[in-house]
């Protein structure tokens, strides 16, 4: 028997939230009928996406009330709370992950629930800067979106597979609901099975998706965070004042290719540029946030620069020249950002960085950018680019220090340097396949390990040929 402090009526009167209340919406007790009775019908652990926005929220919200009205008996299966940082995130959701994260933390812990968060970033290699700036990786766009698999897939699913490999089997939770867009309807109908609440996931073997909010309308989501106080103590009407300064939707926790991306207004990465005009940003300026401007503006440079002359080499990264299919003609300006580029786009975010008073970039991204740089086969820039650049615009403020690059490298390292130059094998790929291999030794069950492989040389073939 639950001690009266954590009976499950007192944790809800706790937090001013009654029976009554919660049934004010009469879609609420289905709701969490089904989570009740999803949640008791295996051993699976569930890894719930949290972004930070409304679904998210509010499913959640539901799952936290569910497990607390559960005898403590029945709450035998753990729920990862997942959330993602892009590292170039919007600063008020990834602010408001972090807090919320903390509260969900300690909350679920008074409550003695089976909750942890975690929170999860891409690889130091696979960052928004080190691809853009040191690489020179065009800006994204809706050809070539070549951040999603790196900012976002990669660190949910590295996670999620972690869960798999410890205990066999996993359900996704999320908060994706038909009523968002025509294109998530038509997503989710595709990939639903009659009868079944879970699915399995698309690129992940022993993981299932569950999304319990599906059939909810976006006025019920709202009804339901208005009328029900956040179990964990969160403020509910601020992330409403949230959404109406800014004009946005959310973009929802991506754990495969099928997850339909961001839409024209939306809450994501502020340096998104596959969208024509960011409207959250331009609405949340409007409103009186005057520092974000330096963000929009240096958005929407990125955006233009894709396409303007001279800004880009006419060869691909693997030194090919692309041909335009129907005429046979070479094309011009398609390969990645020449070196004159990529300095000045350092050059302008670490502006809106000091303008801002924001923190853009870290200073393991700087050092991963420089150890790129001096590198480069075709054209080696000097060991000190970086750090000329940074004294243009802070002068006597020093760089932030590398807590992440080895530099220089280990004899180890420089002999498999010298190893992939000669047989023209990208050294940046065997890096990370050598990660993959470390990370998989010590497990019995290496199960995933040969996907994972299989897809870091997809992604670097596919890097190449842009």
């Amino acid at each position: 028997m639950p001690t009266p402090s954590q009976h499950p009526m007192a944790l809800l009167a706790r937090f001013g939230h009654t029976e009554r209340s919660e049934i004010r919406a009469d879609f609420a007790p289905s709701v969490l009928a089904d989570l009740r009775a999803s949640y008791l019908s295996d051993d699976r652990p569930w890894v719930l996406g949290f972004s930070g926005g409304k679904d998210s929220t509010a499913l959640l919200q539901f799952v936290y009330y569910m497990l607390a009205r559960l005898p403590a008996s029945d709450r035998k299966k753990p729920v990862f709370v997942l959330a993602s940082d892009t590292r170039v995130e919007a600063p008020s959701i990834s602010q408001r992950i972090r807090k919320e994260l903390a509260l969900i933390g300690e909350a679920a812990e008074q409550d003695r629930l089976p909750i942890t968060t975690h929170l999860v970033f891409p690889k130091l290699n696979d960052s928004f800067w080190v691809g853009l700036i040191g690489r020179g990786y065009p800006s994204p766009s809706t050809k070539f979106r070549w951040c999603t698999d790196r900012l976002k897939i990669l660190p949910s699913s590295h996670f999620i597979k972690t869960i798999v490999d410890r205990t066999g089997a996993v359900v996704v939770v999320l908060g994706a609901r038909k009523d968002e867009s025509a294109t998530r309807a038509q997503t989710m109908a595709a990939s639903k099975i009659e009868g079944q609440r879970f699915r399995p996931h698309t690129d992940l073997p022993k993981a299932w998706v569950y999304t319990p909010l599906e059939d909810l309308s976006v006025n019920e989501v709202w009804t339901y965070l208005l009328q029900v106080p956040s179990p964990w103590g969160g403020d509910n009407r601020a992330l409403v004042a949230l959404y109406k300064q800014a004009g946005g939707g959310e973009c929802p926790l991506v754990i495969d290719t099928s997850t339909p991306s961001c839409g024209q207004s939306r809450f994501g990465c502020w340096v998104c540029t596959v969208v024509e005009k960011d409207r959250s940003m331009e609405a949340l300026v409007d409103a009186g946030e005057d520092h974000l401007e330096p963000l929009l503006d240096f958005r929407d440079y990125l955006k233009d620069v894709r396409n303007k002359a001279g800004a880009r080499y006419d060869l691909r990264r693997n030194g090919s020249v692309p041909i335009r299919k129907s005429t046979g003609e070479q094309m011009t300006n398609t390969g990645p950002f020449t070196h004159v580029t990529r300095r000045d786009l350092l050059r302008r975010l670490l502006e809106a960085q000091q303008q801002s008073g924001l923190s853009l970039i870290d200073g393991d991204e700087l050092a991963a950018i420089q150890e790129i740089w001096t590198h480069e086969e075709h054209n080696p820039q000097p060991p000190d680019t970086v750090v000329h650049i940074w004294k243009h615009v802070y002068e006597k403020t020093p760089m932030p220090p590398d807590n992440n690059v080895d530099t220089p490298l280990s004899a180890e390292d420089e002999l498999l340097r010298k190893v992939c130059q000669e047989q023209g094998v990208s050294f940046e790929m065997m890096l990370r396949l050598r990660d993959v291999e470390e990370r998989f030794s010590h497990l019995k069950r290496r199960h995933g390990l040969p996907e994972e492989m299989r897809e870091i040389v997809r992604q670097e073939t596919k890097d190449k040929d842009s």
